[in-house]
């Protein structure tokens, strides 16, 4: 029988339970499969997307950790056994190769053209019927799309004329021509990283209009592929952007160019840019976004424990390893946010290892609660004052951004009876309580 003394055992239960990737479907060994969690989210994206075949623009949107990647990775798979209906899918990740906090259009943009550029050497490479006039013009495309970024970056060919030389955060970056294929991935790899992680006056600024009809023909080529149907774009990890200026630029100001590429798109969004005086601007572009919410939050001391929290055990081989209170007391302190519920049974199953627990007990539990709530020290008067003001008042949601993010304290629920529920996260409840009996000294 398992038990978290076991080394192996908690190494296999460990293996599974990974926070920074989203859930699969389960068909792999040492998978966390993603569960049902209802609603109608998938219905409309679809919806979406049937409706304005090849033009759809779509922003997702819901706060960090809520799933939004799991639920675009499903519906990624469902839509691609579908091949009679769906067209060629293309996942772009803006956390591939970069951090995304900073990153501009530009570098989405980049991100979007290294991520097709990899899908169609994998459609060329794989499917040895593929007409020969289509692996021309993927060579023709190939050839000048890599002329092109050599032109826009300013790489300097060497004397041979076997190697490219780029300024990258200053410093020389050489690629070699002798494979083209791999030349252009790593170039355009390189260029997405540097346009994320530099400053602005270290950026080769907006991509030029000759680029972006190569992005087109190179999305064409997957039309023609496809007898006829269009792509679709999912741009993931775009919602990690925390530079207001960046997502700014990504979500109205670079708008035409989303618009003009041939392909629908469905973009994750930062939450809190959705909000304030940015709303009605990104709402008049992508109309409004379709929101993930946290899943619901059992309580304390009573009432049902919702399905979802009991297949996640499962499926990762915990659920005969925690009690029931255990269960109840990090479910309810996750806030329904699954990345902090999967981060929490990681700390408590390490905890109980090391307690000599076979299974999680509730001290071990209550231990990483305890150890959760500390991150909330961060929080000063003013983040303090705010949320007690908008949990109170039910308004000023637009001035929330650091509420929304991590550490979360500030759920945004579920819509019910025309009414969008606001709940202050449980792990930041206690540092309110403290500041409403005495708000000059909170946070201390």
């Amino acid at each position: 029988m398992a038990s978290l003394t076991n080394k192996q055992d908690l190494r296999t239960i460990l293996g599974r339970l990974n926070a920074g990737k989203p859930a699969g479907l389960g068909k792999k060994d040492g998978e966390t499969a993603r569960q049902e969690r209802g609603g109608d989210f998938l219905r409309r994206l679809n919806l979406e997307l049937e409706s304005r075949q090849g033009k759809a623009r779509v922003l997702v949107t819901g706060q960090i950790g809520v799933g939004k990647s799991t639920e675009l990775l499903y519906f990624y798979h469902q839509r691609v056994m579908e091949k009679q209906k769906a067209g060629f899918w293309i996942n772009c990740d803006l956390e591939k190769d970069e951090s995304p906090e900073r990153c501009g259009a530009t570098g989405v943009l980049l991100s979007i053209f290294r991520d097709c550029w990899g899908a169609s050497r994998k459609i060329r490479n794989k499917f040895t019927n593929l007409p020969e006039n289509l692996r021309e013009n993927l060579n023709r495309l190939r050839d000048d799309i890599l002329k092109s970024m050599i032109d826009w970056l300013k790489g300097r060919l060497d004397e041979s004329k076997k190697e490219i030389l780029f300024k990258f955060g200053g410093m020389d970056f050489p690629v070699f021509l002798n494979d083209q294929d791999r030349a252009l991935a790593v170039i355009l790899s390189k260029a997405a990283q540097h346009e994320a992680v530099s400053f602005p006056s270290e950026r080769f600024g907006l991509v030029p209009d000759s680029l972006v009809n190569l992005l087109n023909k190179l999305l064409n080529w997957f039309k023609d592929v496809q007898q006829g149907r269009m792509p679709v774009l999912i741009v993931d990890h775009v919602d990690k952007i925390r530079e207001s200026s960046a997502a700014r630029e990504t979500l109205t100001e670079a708008v035409p160019h989303w618009q003009r590429i041939e392909a629908s798109i469905i973009m994750t969004a930062p939450y809190e840019y959705t909000l304030g005086d940015m709303r009605h601007s990104v709402e008049s572009y992508w109309g409004r976004p379709l929101m993930i919410y946290p899943l619901e939050i059992p309580e304390l001391d009573e009432g049902d424990i919702p399905s979802i929290y009991h297949d996640i055990l499962k499926s990762c081989g915990l659920h005969t390893l925690i009690t029931t209170d255990s269960l109840r007391l990090l479910a309810h302190y996750s806030g329904g946010i699954p990345r902090s519920f999967v981060l929490l049974l990681i700390e408590a199953s390490k905890e109980a290892h090391l307690s000599g627990h076979k299974r999680i007990e509730l001290s071990d539990a209550q231990t990483k609660i305890y150890n959760a709530e500390r991150a909330y020290q961060d929080y000063g008067p003013r983040e303090m004052e705010l949320l007690d003001q908008i949990t109170q008042n039910k308004i000023g949601l637009n001035q929330s951004a650091t509420l929304l993010r991590s550490p979360i304290g500030l759920l945004v629920l579920e819509a019910k009876e025309g009414v969008q529920p606001l709940r202050v996260h449980p792990l930041a409840q206690k540092m309110l309580e403290r500041y409403r009996m005495n708000p000059m000294k909170s946070a201390i």
